[in-house]
Formats: structure tokens, C-alpha cells, sequence
């Protein structure tokens, strides 16, 4: 490999890592650890599946179709295509991605230090910066590559390393099964969008790998795929990391009233003494300043995208951070608490077409099966959530009694069993007109 590519393949690695690494990435995997304990590493397994794993397949996935996650347009019919890129962009961004980095970075970074800052006037400022960097699409990659991400990774780094040595209590079995702590790592996964983001981010990074002159396919699939690569191997580094430092910090694990943040802050504090204020601070500050612009640039191209330049970029960007601005206002916990129905609905639907399209695209080239694949998908997922919120006994009965039902993931062989048999029925039909 050459030193063009080679700093290409970082600098996109380091990039597409900060992207996928924000608030919640920082306060989910310390709660997993802290709740699993001896079982951590089981739970991390699981996590690893729904979130790094399958997050990476995503970029490959937008990788093996062009540039962007709209190009899946070119192969099924632009309304299938716009809906889906509409409801992942709007659940990622403005709903749930960006406004949880502003809450988090106000009640970690600012208010600990700073009590007479309040929230709207941080939130002016935290946007204010965020738009700032994100108005110029072209050097988004460079910005978040080579200039915030070493300071992120250095932070993390320092209270891993450091924790790790000076670990507080050993590993404690807290009465999970193998079983459990997978399905328990896995569902976690879902909250941090990591596989929305995949879909949108890898957007950004393969046109700036096409910038930097890799045009060829097969050169643009490979760079793409080896900055996944260091992507994912920076992820499990700091989320093995900082579950590892959950699971052996010495909050008990049946503490109530005790938050996802509160759980970050003990351990920096815990670790670090009065100096880990301010590694977290910096940590928090550079994860979620990083992911932020990286959803409100990629909005702003989606709707440049979809709407065929009536939305300019400026316009979606401007749009994405007031609205984040808004709904900023609300606490790190509220946001989560809403966001899980948000996300049972977009994450099995981007899902399923990231799997369908990656596993069977060269294979099956009629539309019909992903359509048929994708809406069973969405109908299950949407009644799922209904069931929930209005308590429905027969719904919830028959999740239950879907395989699979305790990894939140019983829409997939429903999904995949409609997949196979309209696929099975298209050629039976083709072959019987030949």
C-alpha cells in the first residue's frame, strides 16, 4: 500500500470512527458492564453483533451499490427508496442522534463546572459551532479525521488504560445466564444508531475516498472497506474498554435512580480523581461534537439528494440544528426513553435491507422480494410498538412467541421466509412463461 492510501484509509478510519462514536456510544457499554458483571464479556459479544458488526456490513453494503444510500434508487423505485432514507436521516438526526449530543455534552462537560450556563444558552452555542463546521461538506472527513478524532481516541485511551490498572473491584456475578447477558448486549446495541448510522455516514466517507482519486470500484470498495476496518477495531477497543470499566467500578448494579450518566461520571472520577472531570469532559465533548456534524452534514446532502436541489445542502443543515437545538432542552434519560420506540421501528428496517441487499443484490435482481422483505419488516415492527405502547395482550403474546423475540429481532425470519418464497415465485413464474 502506498503512503497516499495508506493516510487515505486512516484519516477515513479515524473519520467514519468519530462519526459512529457519540453520546451514546460513551454511556451505553459502562451500563452494560456495570449490570452483567462477571458475564461482560458474553454481553459484549452480543453487542459486538448488533452494533459493530453489523454496522460495518452497512458500509460495505452502501459501498457495493455507490456512493450514497440513495443510490439504492437506481435498483428499486425512488418513493421505496426516499421513505426509508427519510424516516432513517430524520430518526438519526434531528429526533434522536443530535440533540442526545448536545443533552449529553451539557450535563457531562458544562454544568458539572459551569451551573450558571444554562441549557438553552449552551445550546446556542453547542449548535451554533456544529453548523459552523458542517456548512462546508468538502472538508468534513478532514476535519473529523485528522483534527478531533486523535484528541477523542487520546482521552479514551487514558481513562481505559488507567482504569483497567486500577480497577476497583473484580469481575462480580450479578445472576445472568450466557443467554441473557448475549441478548442483553445485543439489545443494547440498537440504542446507539450505529446502523442507521452506517447507512448515512458511509455516504461521506466513500465520496471522499472518490475524491481523493480511488474512482475505480474495486479501489473505492477496497479503501472503504479497510477504513471499516480500522473503524470497527477502534470501536471494540474503546467499548470493550469502557465496559470493562462498568463491570468492575464499585456502583452496584441494583442501585436505582442511578443514570447512564451518572454511571460515566463515577467511573471517570473514580479513576481518575479530580483530573477525570476533565478527561471525560473532553472525551464527551469531541465524541459528540464529531457525530453531530457528521448527521447534520449528512442530512443536509440527503435532502439535497431527495428533493433534486429544491433543499440545498445549507438548508438541511440549517433545519437539522434547530430543531436538535429544541429538543436539546430535555434530559439525556428523556431522550433515550423516547427513542427506543423510534428506533424498534427504523433499526429492523434498515437492517433487513442492509442483510438483503448485501447477502442476495448480485443474486436476486427483481425488487420484488426486498419490497416484500422490507414492508413485512416495517408492518411487524410498527404493530410490535403499538402493542407496547397500548399493552395489547394478543400482540405481545405473539412476539413472544416469534423466534429469535428475546434478541428484539423476531421480525428477521418472518422477514427472511417472505424474502426466500417471493423470490422462489418470481422465478417459478419467469420459468414457466420460458
Amino acid at each position: 500500500m502506498d503512503k497516499k492510501k495508506f493516510i487515505t484509509v486512516v484519516t477515513a478510519g479515524f473519520a467514519l470512527f468519530a462519526m459512529f462514536f457519540g453520546a451514546g456510544n460513551l454511556v451505553i457499554p459502562p451500563y452494560i458492564g456495570l449490570k452483567i458483571g462477571a458475564l461482560s464479556g458474553v454481553a459484549f459479544a452480543g453487542f459486538f453483533v448488533s452494533d459493530i458488526l453489523l454496522s460495518f456490513l452497512a458500509v460495505v453494503m452502501v459501498a457495493s451499490i455507490g456512493l450514497t444510500f440513495t443510490d439504492l434508487g437506481k435498483r428499486f423505485p425512488p418513493l421505496f427508496v426516499n421513505a426509508l432514507v427519510f424516516i432513517i436521516i430524520v430518526t438519526l438526526g434531528p429526533l434522536i442522534c443530535v440533540p442526545r449530543t448536545g443533552s449529553t455534552t451539557y450535563e457531562v462537560a458544562v454544568q458539572p463546572f459551569f451551573p450558571q450556563i444554562d441549557k438553552i444558552t449552551f445550546g446556542v452555542f453547542y449548535f451554533g459551532i456544529t453548523l459552523l463546521l458542517s456548512i462546508s461538506k468538502a472538508k468534513i472527513v478532514d476535519i473529523i479525521g485528522k483534527i478531533l478524532t486523535p484528541f477523542l481516541i487520546l482521552s479514551l485511551t487514558i481513562l481505559i488504560v488507567v482504569g483497567t490498572l486500577n480497577a476497583p473491584k473484580e469481575l462480580a456475578d450479578n445472576g445472568y445466564t450466557f443467554r441473557e447477558a448475549f441478548a442483553f448486549g445485543f439489545s443494547k446495541g440498537y440504542l446507539t444508531l450505529d446502523v442507521l448510522a452506517g447507512v448515512i455516514f458511509s455516504g461521506l466517507i466513500i465520496s471522499s475516498i472518490v475524491r481523493e482519486g480511488y474512482q475505480r470500484e474495486a479501489d473505492k470498495k477496497q479503501v472503504t472497506i479497510l477504513s471499516g476496518i480500522i473503524s470497527a477495531g477502534c470501536l471494540v477497543f474503546i467499548y470493550g474498554g469502557l465496559l470493562y470499566l462498568g463491570a468492575t467500578s464499585n456502583l452496584s448494579p441494583s442501585e436505582e435512580g442511578v443514570s447512564y450518566i451518572d454511571i460515566l461520571k463515577h467511573i471517570a472520577y473514580n479513576v481518575l480523581g479530580s483530573n477525570g472531570g476533565i478527561v471525560i469532559s473532553v472525551a464527551v465533548a469531541f465524541a459528540c461534537l464529531t457525530s453531530a456534524i457528521a448527521i447534520v452534514s449528512a442530512m443536509g446532502e440527503i435532502f439535497e439528494n431527495i428533493s433534486k436541489g429544491r433543499i440545498p445542502y445549507k438548508w438541511g443543515v440549517w433545519i437539522c440544528s434547530i430543531v436538535s437545538f429544541v429538543l436539546s432542552i430535555q434530559s439525556v434519560e428523556e431522550i433515550i426513553h423516547y427513542a427506543g420506540y423510534l428506533l424498534d421501528f427504523s433499526y429492523p428496517i434498515t437492517i433487513a435491507l442492509t442483510l438483503f441487499v448485501l447477502f442476495f443484490g448480485k443474486q436476486v435482481k427483481s425488487n420484488t422480494p426486498y419490497i416484500v422483505g422490507v414492508t413485512l419488516t416495517a408492518v411487524l415492527s410498527g404493530l410490535f410498538i403499538i402493542g407496547d405502547l397500548q399493552n395489547i395482550e394478543w400482540i405481545i403474546k405473539f412476539r413472544t412467541l416469534l423466534p429469535l423475540s428475546s434478541y428484539k429481532i423476531e421480525w428477521f425470519l418472518p422477514a427472511f421466509l417472505s424474502f426466500v418464497i417471493t423470490t422462489v415465485i418470481i422465478r417459478i413464474q419467469s420459468f414457466a412463461k420460458n
